[in-house]
């Protein structure tokens, strides 16, 4: 099981995972949604946008996110211009810029510190595994990954090899990624302390993939933990303990 998964560390100082239900304000998930992670695999790979859809659905394909260091948002305004052709773009004519309200992800301790978010993939594809974790373990991609938009930066890093996957047998588990509403029995989810701190969830609604010819696919709630960024349940999926290099990482695919 461990050549079915791949794991590695996504970092930056800031970030903006537009929310595709948000209208005239650009609001941010909170963390890259499965549409976003399977954009950034494309990118690693050197595939063009509308050509990935089939090769990393759900079924090529299954993601988790883990949230290793909570985001703080902030509202910032931004310049936009509506430009027809090269000449709009030093404003001479009549095409005002337009403000737009946009909402930003930084960490907590920004600038000093970054955002950082632990990627879980799942593939049953060996040729697709191999690709993806030789990109990793050579740190060379095709194009380079940003935090959703062209002007935050990112880089990633690769925790080295696997060294097991065991799915869990309890009924309840505490997993460190974020779950999907419908994979969880919410009679069970607890709101006992953990590590000493009481759970505040967060629901956010997230697009799962695109259909060929970029048709949105399903959509699925999701919810997060904000203080120790650990979730207490009896889930309707497998859950997996992966044992990396140096520690331990309990996931619930998406």
């Amino acid at each position: 099981m461990v050549d079915q998964f791949i794991v590695f560390d996504w970092k930056g100082k800031m970030g903006h995972f537009r929310q595709f239900d948000a209208n005239s304000s650009s609001l941010s998930y909170s963390f890259p949604p499965p549409t976003v992670v399977m954009g950034l695999v494309a990118g690693l790979l050197g595939m063009r946008r509308d050509e990935y859809y089939d090769l990393l659905g759900p079924e090529q394909l299954k993601i988790s996110v883990q949230i290793k260091t909570p985001p703080r948002k902030i509202m910032q305004s931004m310049n936009y211009i509506f430009a027809k052709s090269p000449n709009d773009l030093n404003m001479s004519g009549e095409n005002p810029h337009t403000q737009i309200p946009v909402e930003l992800l930084t960490a907590r301790d920004f600038p000093d510190g970054f955002l950082c978010y632990r990627i879980v993939l799942q593939t049953p594809d060996e040729t697709l595994h191999g690709f993806i974790t030789e990109a990793l373990r050579q740190n060379k991609y095709k194009f380079l990954p940003y935090f959703g938009s062209a002007p935050f930066q990112s880089w990633l890093e690769w925790p080295g090899p696997i060294k097991s996957v065991m799915p869990i047998e309890e009924e309840i588990v505490i997993i460190d990624t974020t779950a999907a509403v419908e994979n969880i029995d919410l009679t069970t989810l607890s709101m006992d302390t953990i590590d000493g701190s009481l759970p505040t969830f967060y629901r956010e609604h997230v697009r799962r993939f695109f259909t060929r010819d970029r048709q949105p696919g399903d959509v699925m709630d999701v919810i997060w933990e904000k203080n120790r960024g650990k979730i207490k349940a009896s889930f309707k999926q497998p859950v997996y303990r992966i044992q990396l290099q140096n520690e331990t990482l309990t996931a619930c695919m998406l």
